[in-house]
């Protein structure tokens, strides 16, 4: 939990940046997103390179690719 996901959007090359967190402290205007979204869960476990085909709540069809995983330091 607590990791920092870069990734591109394979159709725009748009990129983002996203903070996986548990459901309770899910806030995507802070860029933090629940692991129980599909997204979410869709990018738990890949490492730099891997892509995702992710379906949008309209329906589309994106690519995902992940462009730097930061996992934070255990405490």
């Amino acid at each position: 939990m607590g990791s920092r996901v870069d990734f591109r959007d394979d159709a725009t090359g748009r990129t983002q940046s996203v903070t996986l967190v548990y459901p309770g402290e899910a806030d995507i205007e802070q860029g933090k997103i629940s692991v129980l979204t599909p997204i979410g869960a869709a990018l738990i476990g890949l490492s730099m390179g891997q892509s995702i085909d992710w379906e949008t709540r309209s329906g589309a069809l994106k690519r995902l690719t992940v462009l730097a995983v930061n996992v934070p330091e255990a405490v």
